[in-house]
């Protein structure tokens, strides 16, 4: 399951957590967003209780998106023990995103 935060909930449910996350900042109003959301949700359904999958909306996270230097959506970050440890942008297979971990 994919789950949606807010960057309120940034700090537990992406820094603070226990397992790998894979992180997506998209936007609704972007195809390239809309082409990976059945590749999102078959990673996350693949790695169930081994990575967190979570996803952003870009329109609510502009400071994030200048901390971790995003500029274009859809763009995917591995997180582990709270730091970045792997990033893609763009439409990507779930192979791709599984390389990051």
């Amino acid at each position: 399951m994919v789950m949606e935060i807010s960057p309120a909930q940034f700090g537990q449910e992406v820094r603070e957590c226990r397992m790998p996350v894979l992180l997506e900042f998209y936007a609704s109003w972007c195809p390239r967003c809309a082409m990976m959301e059945d590749v999102l949700e078959q990673f996350a359904s693949a790695n169930s209780g081994r990575i967190k999958v979570c996803r952003i909306d870009e329109e609510d996270s502009a400071l994030l998106m200048e901390r971790y230097g995003v500029d274009r959506v859809p763009a995917f970050l591995a997180f582990s023990g709270g730091e970045v440890t792997g990033a893609v942008v763009g439409v990507v297979s779930a192979d791709v995103l599984e390389k990051l971990f």
